[in-house]
């Protein structure tokens, strides 16, 4: 990414994460009671999700490290030690190595990075169609939409036309965040293996999951960003 490309990527960075992180902090203050009346719904929700809560603060820092160290961020130790915390907790509930999925995350750049960890701060938020609201409820592509606007990029509220606008990707040339779409369903790539986040179907909430081969083999790789 060349200068000029990441100054107008840390302005637009630090106009818009501000929302995921007043929401996210917002809901992990609350009481177990409260958080029922944020999601809308009527379960028992347990304690905010330690992986929602460790991808919020690493977005967090590298919203400071955009504003501390203008044209290089994502280089500090604090943020590196952070997403390291969150890959950790990814692999551990995927069954991946942690260094694996670290490394694959370092080598995306920052518009992947901080798309990916705005949807991993909304792990645990219920699926709700036509929905993309922070701490409330997602579809699959309003949980794209909302992560990739995170990073400055306005993606259309439906999987189609967000696979048809990106540039397409192998699993080769693909980046960690980068879109995977199999027929009717859209996701982020976690950069390892089958491994992506999405807002599965009704009934269900926002996760991590290693996709089967068969789903894996019929989807599709996109860059929202080219």
């Amino acid at each position: 990414m060349n200068d000029s490309h990441t100054n107008n990527f840390g302005r637009r960075f630090i106009a818009v994460v501000s929302v995921v992180l007043c929401v996210v902090s917002f809901v992990s203050t609350t009481s177990v009671a409260s958080a029922q009346s944020v999601v809308g719904m009527s379960v028992v929700i347990p304690d905010i999700d330690p992986l929602a809560l460790s991808a919020n603060r690493a977005l967090e820092q590298l919203r400071d490290d955009l504003v501390r160290f203008e044209g290089t961020p994502g280089t500090s130790i604090s943020f590196i030690r952070l997403r390291r915390a969150t890959a950790e907790l990814v692999a551990d509930r995927l069954a991946l190595d942690p260094k694996e999925l670290e490394a694959a995350w370092a080598d995306s750049d920052i518009s992947h990075q901080t798309a990916l960890l705005a949807a991993l701060t909304q792990v645990g938020v219920p699926y709700k169609r036509f929905a993309m609201k922070p701490g409330v409820g997602f579809d699959c592509s309003g949980l794209t939409s909302f992560a990739w606007g995170q990073a400055g990029f306005n993606l259309p509220h439906n999987s189609t036309r967000q696979i048809r606008a990106a540039d397409p990707r192998t699993q080769e040339t693909a980046q960690a965040g980068d879109l995977l779409r199999y027929p009717g369903h859209v996701m982020m790539w976690l950069g390892v293996g089958e491994a992506v986040i999405h807002s599965p179907q009704p009934r269900q909430f926002v996760e991590v999951k290693n996709l089967s081969t068969r789903s894996m083999n019929r989807s599709t790789f996109g860059d929202p960003t080219e």
